[in-house]
């Protein structure tokens, strides 16, 4: 790619400097031949580069060892995560303790959740770990029930987390006991998304002669909720190194009409960098207001306008889907995952190829993952699908400690569920409240001819069977739709339990890791990544902006990411009973529209 004016004076600077790079400007590549050209200019010289994710440092490695090969990557280069640096870092000076891995870090949220705040969000309770590790000084996410018990479980076990390491490298350099990197170039990607640490960390470097390039929009900058600085932390950095400011504001991604649109909804922030954003690739595209009945409705349209564009596959390729869409092509995206689950069951049921998040899908979250996990125990010497059903169920019915007590007297008295396979349980039912009794009895009792059933072959009596009986415990109709849609959705399948239950919980991924078909993301989740075709949906005042956000110019932000993953068409619907998105009017596209089937 040649370089246009602006990238080629990111390229030549040596000293500090602060980069602007806009959606589609081509960032990753002008930082790949930064570290070639520093190399050539300054032989025998280190470089350093940061990013946020294990993914990101990889792809750079390989593309910066493409650009200068691996002999002078692997003598002049170091490319990793904050985390990892920082790691390498203490671990250089012998300062580093026992680090918990990420599996354990995970247990300790999950277990100072269920100390201090059961019922708490993931996301939440992660938000406020990292806030309160995100800050050299005292704030008020470090007051919260939630992190006290958090940091109680570290001090108990003594280990310390991946926030720690930060933390304990920048102290260590303030007070002289460690040495910044011995660099004499340090880049950072995605800037918007650090921390006051993260920043400090960068700072130290600075302190030290290192020449510092941090690269980063403040308009993509989504996870405040987090501690990440976005345009304060950018101006924090201008203001003590006093580098040189740099605009990448041609994208070579979006046709003008979706960076237009895009652009006329930033605009409206305050806090933000001023910069001027060209479309390179010049009018050509489309941008698309609709409005539906319900959501059901919305769906339907957005996948009927999906098919427009989808192939056959061959034949017997893929257990549930007959047709796909060209990589790259495709995305839905929303606010909230769960909008999304409509529009997942739909391409399931039209057989059309998706790809969602494992954590994300219809299929991860109770009762349709419980509903699996029975499934495939009833095929097989598993028996955690019979713990986990009768969980979900006193859950779902008695509910609270009564239920947590409930499976407690139960796990007392059965030593091994897979009795109930075979009906030969035994169980003292005065232990229980009536309705607990109830419960398991009935249960204890459908085993058995589910069993016998799977056994004759008749798998989709079996999964109906299943399906209205997880059905029977949801608070709302529209609930024990989706657990019986699931149902059906199986039902279309072939083979055994096993197999079918295989084929929806395995990714829709190329050989190579790639996700295939259309691809159903949340809004954080699309960021950096780039379709030729977008449909927002949800887009309501009361999805987007989220009612829960605290920081309103961060949800035009998201919309801002959502709209610039579009190469040349978006759509942005929403339901006729909400009223629609202020960030929707800011586009300027007429919103006074009828009724779409």
């Amino acid at each position: 790619m040649q370089l246009n004016a602006e990238q080629r004076r990111v390229v030549e600077c040596d000293g500090h400097c602060l980069v602007v790079a806009c959606p589609g400007s081509g960032k990753t590549r002008v930082i790949t031949t930064k570290i070639g050209a520093l190399l050539k200019r300054h032989q025998r010289s280190r470089i350093v580069a940061v990013t946020f994710t294990r993914e990101s440092a990889g792809e750079l490695t390989h593309r910066v060892t493409e650009e200068i090969g691996e002999t002078l990557f692997n003598a002049a280069c170091r490319i990793g995560t904050f985390h990892s640096l920082c790691i390498r870092q203490l671990r250089n000076h012998n300062r580093l303790g026992k680090v918990a891995g990420p599996g354990e870090q995970i247990m300790f949220v999950k277990r100072a959740m269920a100390l201090a705040a059961p019922g708490m969000a993931w996301d939440e309770a992660t938000g406020i770990i990292e806030k309160a590790k995100g800050s050299l000084g005292t704030n008020a996410a470090q007051e919260s029930d939630l992190y006290r018990a958090y940091a109680e479980l570290l001090a108990k076990h003594r280990v310390c987390d991946l926030y720690d390491v930060i933390r304990d490298s920048v102290r260590l350099m303030r007070t002289g006991e460690i040495k910044p990197y011995p660099a004499k170039f340090l880049l950072i990607d995605e800037f918007q998304d650090t921390d006051e640490i993260q920043l400090q960390w960068a700072l130290e470097h600075a302190k030290a002669g290192t020449n510092v390039t941090v690269v980063g929009d403040d308009d993509q900058s989504i996870y405040g909720w987090r501690g990440a600085l976005g345009y304060g932390g950018m101006q924090q950095f201008l203001d003590a190194t006093k580098g040189e400011h740099i605009t990448l504001g041609l994208n070579y991604r979006c046709h003008a009409e979706v960076l237009g649109a895009a652009d006329l909804v930033i605009q409206n922030n305050s806090a933000r960098i001023d910069k001027s954003l060209v479309a390179a690739r010049g009018p050509g595209g489309a941008v698309r207001v609709s409005r539906h009945a319900n959501r059901e409705f919305e769906a339907e349209a957005c996948v009927a306008h999906i098919e427009e564009d989808a192939k056959a596959l061959p034949e017997g390729a893929h257990p549930l889907f007959t047709k796909t869409v060209r990589d790259g092509s495709w995305a839905v995206l929303c606010r909230n995952r769960r909008h999304l689950d409509r529009v997942e069951k739909y391409l399931q049921r039209w057989g059309i190829q998706c790809y969602r998040p494992p954590k994300e899908s219809f299929w991860s979250r109770a009762p349709q993952n419980v509903l699996l996990a029975l499934l495939a125990s009833l095929d097989s010497s598993s028996t955690s699908g019979f713990d986990g059903a009768i969980e979900h169920a006193l859950s779902m019915s008695v509910k609270g400690a009564a239920a947590r007590l409930a499976l407690k007297h139960l796990h007392d008295q059965v030593q091994d569920f897979g009795a109930f396979r075979h009906g030969t349980v035994t169980i003292d039912y005065d232990k229980f409240m009536p309705e607990e009794a109830k419960i398991i009895a009935d249960f204890a009792s459908r085993v058995p001819a589910w069993r016998r059933n799977v056994e004759a072959g008749r798998y989709n009596m079996v999964i109906r069977a299943v399906a209205d009986w997880f059905a029977s415990f949801e608070d709302s109709e529209e609930q024990a739709d989706d657990v019986r849609s699931a149902g059906e959705t199986l039902c279309r399948l072939r083979g055994n339990l096993s197999m079918r239950v295989n084929a929806l919980t395995s990714a829709s991924n190329d050989a190579k890791g790639k996700p295939k078909g259309v691809q159903l993301h949340t809004m954080h989740g699309s960021k950096g990544l780039e379709f030729d075709k977008v449909w927002i949906i949800a887009a309501e005042a009361s999805t987007i902006p989220s009612p829960k956000a605290s920081d309103f110019e961060e949800e035009r932000r998201l919309m801002y990411v959502a709209m610039t993953r579009a190469k040349n068409w978006l759509m942005i619907s929403s339901i006729i009973t909400e009223t629609i998105s202020p960030f929707v009017v800011e586009t300027g596209i007429n919103t006074d529209l009828g009724v779409a089937a």
